[in-house]
């Protein structure tokens, strides 16, 4: 028990560091956020499409790229709270990316950058249509696949300034794309190549949480109150264990 307990303690010591050390921006396009939780609204996209990288060796930059087709929308954590989108008057309904990226898949900053939703929605009383949300990524982040798992897809993921559309004002003005490749990946964790991958999966999430989460990401102070009552029981036991055995040889005394 004793080893058990000095195990944990320096567990959480060493948690808070790793929390700490994990707050800056991502080095050498590292996925901005590892687990991400629910936040609401949420626009779910798959069915179609795909996601594409294309490296241009002469200026050392490449072109990532998305389409797919956003389908629900959840205002909040429960079935009643999903919204189904449709196209708009003229057939569209679409999710679309594009950004430039250095040869580390880091940001770089060009007026290409551009996310756009377009479709209809109806919330409430109220019909959304049109260009729905635009916005301008502001970082960006990837993990590669472990190629012994196919648990373990590609995931991109970036975060984003809502600049527009008609769904704005309700959205908020910052949000968080994670997108999965569902079929055909060829990433390889370089950006110094193209590749590309079919039918990805995205969730545009708003990082502003007007709407209650359902799953809330764990907090430092969460991690590090659990890792301090982890440590005072360990102490506890300890506490008892030696106070048991000091009563035992009394206890057996015989009394007169």
């Amino acid at each position: 028990m004793q080893r058990m307990c000095s195990h944990l303690a320096r567990v959480c010591l060493v948690v808070p560091v790793f929390l700490l050390s994990s707050l800056g921006l991502p080095a050498r396009a590292d996925l901005i956020r590892a687990g991400a939780g629910r936040a609401f609204p949420d626009i779910a996209g798959d069915v179609v499409g795909s996601q594409t990288y294309t490296y241009d060796p002469a200026t050392q930059t490449g072109t990532f790229a998305l389409v797919n087709a956003p389908h629900l929308i959840s205002l909040g954590p429960s079935v009643k709270d999903l919204v189904q989108m449709q196209p708009d008057r003229d057939g569209t309904l679409t999710q679309s990316l594009r950004m430039k990226l250095d040869r580390q898949g880091r940001l770089v900053e060009s007026p290409a950058n551009r996310f756009e939703i377009r479709g209809t929605v109806v919330i409430g009383d109220q019909t959304y249509r049109g260009l729905l949300l635009e916005g301008k990524p502001t970082a960006f982040g990837a993990g590669a696949q472990d190629a012994s798992a196919a648990k373990h897809p590609d995931v991109f993921d970036l975060n984003m300034e809502i600049t527009g559309g008609e769904l704005a004002h309700a959205f908020g003005s910052q949000a968080y794309l994670r997108i999965i490749p569902q079929a055909n990946s060829t990433f390889n964790g370089e950006f110094t190549s193209n590749f590309s991958g079919e039918r990805p999966l995205t969730n545009l999430r708003a990082l502003n949480r007007r709407l209650p989460t359902s799953v809330p990401e764990p907090t430092t102070l969460i991690t590090l109150l659990t890792c301090g009552a982890g440590v005072l029981a360990c102490r506890l036991r300890r506490r008892l264990a030696r106070s048991l055995r000091r009563l035992g040889p009394a206890c057996k005394r015989p009394s007169g």
